[in-house]
């Protein structure tokens, strides 16, 4: 997983713990097509980092735990 635009993901998901967002405003946000995010997308929620829904992500326990082991 660990490429430079999953962590970007994770990074700004991390920094909005406890809400869901819109994909689309995460490509917005990062500067990205939402197709150059799927693949990062698909590698986060593999991992048990994020929760996707109806195109809406958040961040998981597992994800938060691993983003305070290496911004916090």
């Amino acid at each position: 997983m660990r490429n430079e635009l999953s962590l970007q993901i994770l990074q700004y998901l991390f920094d909005r713990a406890g809400r869901q967002i819109q994909i689309s405003d995460l490509a917005v946000q990062l500067g990205k097509d939402i197709h150059s995010l799927r693949p990062a997308i698909e590698d986060l929620k593999a991992e048990g980092f994020i929760n996707e829904e109806e195109y809406r992500v958040e961040i998981l326990p597992s994800g938060r735990h691993f983003a305070q082991s290496r911004w916090v």
